[in-house]
Order: C-alpha cells, then sequence, then structure tokens
C-alpha cells in the first residue's frame, strides 16, 4: 500500500518548503493540497501551491485532492494542468471532484451547486480533449468554442492520472467513464469495498477494466493517547477549518485516530478491502504536523511496506 500526506491547513511560504521536503525525505509515494472554498478559514489555492512544490521535490507525485471542476473554467483548468504536470516533470495527479457541501463557496464563485456534476462531467470531456494537442470544437450547456488548440500539451501522454473523488452514485460513474484511481474520504472500510467493485462495472461498461487504476481512500490522521482524545482534537480542527459541527468521523471506524497501534489496525482493514493507496490528512494543531508526519513514516508506513 502506498502513501500520501495531505495539506489542507494555511501555511507560510517557509512553511511549504519546509513541508515539501519533509514529505518527500520521510519516503512517502505522494504529497497532495485540498481545495476549500468556506469562507472564513485561511487556505492556499491548489494549483499554485502544487506549483511549489513542484519545485521543492524531485520523485515524488503531487496533485490536489481534490479540485473542485464545477468551479473551474474547462480550458483555463486544462492549461494549468498541463503547466503544473510540466513543472514536475510529470509527477502530477489530477484529483478531482464535484463538491457538494459548500453552497456559499459556490454562489461566490458564480457556480449553482445543482449544476455541479453536469459541469463536473463536461470539463472533464473538454479537458481530455484539449488534452491531445488538437484544435477541438464544443458545443455543450455551459461551453461553447470551435477550432481551439491549447497552448501547452501535458508532460504525461495523454494527459496526468484523473483521481476521482467522492462518494455518490454518479460519482462512482464518473471515476468507472474517466478515472484512472478513486479517493473516497472517510467511508468505512466494507463500503469502500462495495464502490471499488461498483466502479469496476462501470469501467467493463467503458470498456477500460484492463487499464490500470488506483484503489485509494483519504482519511484523517492524528495520534493520542486514547481514541477518544485523539477524536476530539481532530473534530476541533476540522471544525475550525470548514466552519461547521463535524460528525462524520469515528476513531476505529473510519479515522486513524488514537496510538499506533489502532491506526495500524484501521489501515490493515482498507488494505483487506483492496485499498492500494491511503492519503492522510494530519487534523491537529498546525505546528503538530511534521511530528504527525514523520510518527506516521517511521511507526505505520513499514507495516505496509
Amino acid at each position: 500500500m502506498k502513501f500520501g500526506i495531505s495539506y489542507a491547513q494555511y501555511q507560510d511560504a517557509r512553511q511549504v518548503r519546509e513541508s515539501a521536503r519533509l514529505v518527500e525525505a520521510s519516503g512517502y509515494d505522494s504529497l497532495w493540497v485540498t481545495e476549500n472554498v468556506h469562507s472564513g478559514p485561511e487556505a492556499l489555492e491548489p494549483m499554485v501551491a502544487l506549483s511549489q512544490f513542484a519545485a521543492y521535490t524531485e520523485r515524488i507525485t503531487i496533485g490536489p485532492a481534490v479540485a473542485l471542476l464545477p468551479l473551474r473554467n474547462p480550458v483555463g483548468f486544462a492549461h494549468a494542468v498541463a503547466t503544473v504536470d510540466h513543472l514536475s516533470e510529470g509527477r502530477f495527479i489530477l484529483g478531482v471532484g464535484a463538491g457538494g457541501n459548500a453552497g456559499e463557496g459556490y454562489r461566490a464563485y458564480g457556480t449553482p451547486l445543482s449544476e455541479r456534476g453536469k459541469r463536473c462531467d463536461e470539463t472533464l470531456e473538454i479537458m481530455t480533449g484539449l488534452w491531445t494537442g488538437k484544435p477541438i470544437s464544443y458545443d455543450g450547456q455551459f461551453s461553447q468554442f470551435s477550432d481551439y488548440a491549447l497552448g501547452a500539451r501535458p508532460y504525461q501522454r495523454p494527459h496526468p492520472p484523473i483521481w476521482v473523488g467522492g462518494d455518490a452514485p454518479a460519482v462512482l460513474r464518473r471515476a468507472g467513464r474517466w478515472g484512472h484511481g478513486f479517493i473516497p474520504a472517510h467511508t468505512p472500510p466494507a463500503e469502500t469495498a462495495e464502490m471499488y467493485r461498483k466502479i469496476e462495472g462501470y469501467r467493463r461498461e467503458w470498456g477500460r477494466e484492463s487499464r490500470e487504476f488506483t484503489n485509494g481512500i483519504y482519511l484523517y490522521v492524528n495520534f493520542g493517547e486514547t481514541a477518544e482524545d485523539a477524536l476530539e482534537v481532530a473534530k476541533s480542527t476540522l471544525e475550525a477549518r470548514y466552519t461547521y459541527p463535524v460528525n462524520h468521523i469515528h476513531a476505529g471506524v473510519n479515522g486513524i485516530l488514537g496510538s499506533v497501534e489502532e491506526c495500524i489496525g484501521v489501515l490493515k482493514e482498507y488494505e483487506a478491502v483492496g485499498a492500494t493507496h491511503v492519503i492522510l490528512d494530519p487534523v491537529c494543531p498546525a505546528d503538530e504536523v511534521p511530528a504527525t508526519v514523520d510518527r506516521v513514516a517511521r511507526e505505520i508506513m513499514p507495516h505496509f511496506k
């Protein structure tokens, strides 16, 4: 099983550099940035932050977990993805999502929340067409243009891997059609296994079952003397991040919380149902994140390598 770290808390320029170097030096496989469009909390714009991560790393793969496609102009975002893929020399993974719990943020960006799914699918169709390097025309519900060729092709051909995030039925279908990976967040192991199974069926429908595919999972992590102590800190951290009550994580069920032994036990359950790449989001005070990253690398990752 491969391991990644997601940075969701605001960090200054020095911390961004040190975080990227620490994650790579600690032996992780991937480094991610979340997209937060809730009003109030400080958060980095993911594609800009990832360009910095590209500059301060050499081996590790990088990506957004996840970029909210309905908020993006498809042509402009296709160009941004190609650019960061070049800056990282092909180490970019495009994590995408439709969102769903940030209505005020969507209104601020000028996108109705009710259109998010259709916009997500249309954006994927446009971007994959543009990444061929050939001029394309498009006449969709939200975008219309003729004979447009993107100014830059991605470093990876035909384009970076697309990992789809979420857990709704439409998300599973989207992952089957467009995805090279799937990253649900905080779903329990049995539910996660069922989603993996459904996506495999959708991939067969699209004739994509023979292509390489990554079964991912996005989980919060925090160490504590007890799982209850770790959960309390995790919830307070997340409520400050998202500005709403948090009730969707439970120690020992869908969060890597508590002692090292408890965390390993939960990860073993995900490994048993087919997860091959886990992305861990440290939910603790910002000054404790480096120690959490280091501890996962030293005390947990060796059990899965």
